[in-house]
Formats: C-alpha cells, sequence, structure tokens
C-alpha cells in the first residue's frame, strides 16, 4: 500500500491499514505471518523531510534455533522514520552528515510505501537468536533426536579441531 503525498490534507496525515493473511511478503524463510499484521499511524511534511510515526502490530511463527519447535512471538513494535528525496540527501551528503542523518530513508518524492515499512519492522522484532526456553538442550548432532523430549543416549565427543594435534601427541605417549 502506498500513500501518495499530495493526498495527505485529506486524511489529516492519519493512516491505517489491515493486511490479509498471506498478502504482505516477508521474504524470509524463518519468519512466517499467523495473524494479519496491522499498521496505523501518522505521516507529517516539514521541511522537505517525511517523518512516518506508528505502530506494527503482528503475530508471526519463528522456529527455535536450537530443537525447530515453532515458537509464537507477538509483535507489537512503534517506530519512527524520516524520509528525504534523492537530490536532498545528496546535498545532505555534500556537506557533513550528521548523526541523525544516517537514519534517514531515501524515496521518490512521492509515495510512502508502507508495505516496506510493515516489512521491515516485523523483520527487525524477531530477536536474532530465539529459543523455546531458556535451557533448551536442542537436537542431538549424531540421531536428529529432540533432546527436551527425551536423552537419546548417543555419546558425543566433540574435539575443537584446534586442539586435535595435542591429543596425537597424548596418544603417542
Amino acid at each position: 500500500m502506498r500513500i501518495e503525498l499530495a493526498k495527505l490534507e485529506a486524511t489529516d496525515g492519519k493512516f491505517a491499514h489491515a493486511y490479509a493473511l498471506g498478502e504482505l511478503e516477508l521474504n524470509d524463510g524463518r519468519v512466517r505471518l499467523v495473524e494479519p499484521p496491522k499498521i496505523t499511524g501518522r505521516i507529517n511534511c516539514e521541511n522537505r523531510k517525511v517523518r512516518v510515526e506508528g505502530k506494527i502490530e503482528a503475530r508471526a511463527e519463528v522456529e527455535c534455533d536450537r530443537c525447530l519447535r515453532p515458537i509464537d512471538l507477538p509483535v507489537d513494535s512503534p517506530f519512527k522514520l524520516d524520509y528525504v528525496t534523492a537530490e536532498d540527501y545528496e546535498s545532505i551528503h555534500a556537506n557533513e552528515l550528521a548523526p541523525e542523518d544516517l537514519a534517514l530513508s531515501v524515496f521518490d518524492g512521492v509515495a510512502v510505501d508502507l508495505d516496506e515499512i510493515a516489512r521491515e519492522q516485523v523483520l527487525l522484532a524477531v530477536p536474532s537468536q530465539i529459543r523455546c526456553r531458556a535451557d533448551c538442550k536442542g537436537l542431538c548432532a549424531i540421531c536428529g533426536a529432540d533432546r527436551n523430549v527425551s536423552d537419546c543416549g548417543c555419546q558425543v565427543t566433540e574435539v575443537d579441531p584446534r586442539w586435535a594435534g595435542l591429543r596425537e601427541i597424548v596418544n603417542r605417549e
């Protein structure tokens, strides 16, 4: 969904959109939306800069990094984004960038793409490492059994390959 800046006066800059399930593609194999996302907020234009503030709500499903169990992950993420046109960004870049200018995004100057904002915010809300519980034992490296359910009895003797040379010396003596 694109919001055209020329039509902002009619809505006072406010927007709200409820996606249908499957409408928003995340393009990330590890995250699946199980509840349609809803995005709400306001767009303000000031001094050739467009500020988009809002919130996205959704429910995603991700896999535990250790045992691959599905985990339900609620997403309730507020956001604040600033946009400038490519020409304005170039003029800022010609001088010196301030720390707040590093958070600027470039857009075409005509419309803001809510789908891209929603996609980005959902993916940013997903932790880089996720576990079903803090003490998750994961899968057995030998037989693939879920160690949280039962102990498979496989003997795992992992040796750091950097120490393999020392093991050979000890075995010779």
